[in-house]
């Protein structure tokens, strides 16, 4: 299944925000799919005997992480000329097809705000062209930036990375005991301090030290410095069941909980084209934008 679309966008430099915004008014088209969960349903359904392969381990014993399991743009979204965008399912060479289009995604939940927060959720949103600083650039953060593209796992760190629509990005997780930092002065960045340990055949990451001016996910799902991420990372065959659970007591009623399943992949992950914010000024309405993560 491919379709293309033509897009023609003012002040759009570079494939990271030209795709963008290509894929929320594409994914549009079509209501039975939408970002986030639609790319991990097509990859999915490329190799539909993923998880009842045998689990690799590393020579400590740990299940082997290492690998690429999702694609941002590299086999969805890619350029074919000019601003012409071409999203894409067809399985790379060698994959194994099942027939069938991706199963339909089930979306994520909302996170449960505390009442007197819902306002500014919607403000945000119903702003978003201004108030999302991913279109301007600026890094997504934890969580929102979604699990890693692709996972190197040594005996004492993991090493996530990214090719996101804001650039190439990267974070390292020791997973040899050591605990977050202790320097009060220290502040936060946008990944976060994140230490890693091993729970039976799960990865457990924990993310404190997050800066307020991230979102959580879309549509103005705002959070405070309060912030607690936990991602856990659980390999079955040729699958990693991922979970993330977000808590901020200061506008979260509950912990927000969303699982994703990522497939191994074939091919090697492709570098994310530079992001260059040339939209600001530019805008002519404030028409919501999708999120390709």
């Amino acid at each position: 299944m491919e379709f293309r679309s033509t897009l023609h966008a003012v002040g759009i430099a570079g494939i990271g925000m030209a795709a963008l915004m290509f894929a929320g008014s594409a994914f549009g088209q079509f209501p039975d799919y939408g970002p986030p969960a639609t790319s991990y349903a097509a990859e999915a359904s490329k190799y539909p005997d993923a998880a009842s392969k045998p689990t690799p381990r590393t020579p400590d014993g740990h299940p082997d992480l290492n690998g690429v399991w999702h694609h941002f743009f590299g086999e969805l979204v890619h350029q074919v000329g000019g601003n012409s965008f071409a999203l894409g399912f067809a399985p790379p060479p060698g994959a194994k097809a099942s027939g069938a289009p991706p199963p339909r995604p089930k979306p994520d939940p909302m996170p449960d705000y505390k009442p007197e927060f819902v306002a500014k959720v919607k403000y945000l949103s119903d702003n978003q062209v201004k108030t999302d600083l991913t279109l301007h650039c600026m890094p997504p953060g934890v969580p929102r930036i979604g699990p890693p593209h692709q996972i190197v796992e040594t005996a004492k760190q993991v090493v996530f990375l990214y090719a996101d629509s804001t650039g190439n990005r990267f974070r390292v997780i020791p997973t040899d005991g050591r605990g977050h930092s202790t320097d009060p002065d220290e502040e936060s960045m946008y990944d976060g301090d994140s230490v890693g340990h091993w729970d039976g055949d799960t990865l457990i990451v924990d993310v404190v030290k997050l800066p307020s001016d991230t979102w959580l996910g879309d549509n103005g799902l705002f959070h405070t410095s309060k912030l607690h991420v936990i991602e856990k990372f659980h390999r079955v065959g040729d699958t990693i069941e991922y979970t993330m659970i977000a808590d901020d007591p200061s506008v979260l009623a509950k912990p927000w909980t969303i699982y994703r399943t990522l497939t191994l992949q074939m091919d090697s992950l492709e570098e994310a084209a530079p992001c260059v914010d040339n939209d600001e000024g530019h805008y002519v309405n404030s028409e919501h934008h999708g999120n390709t993560r």
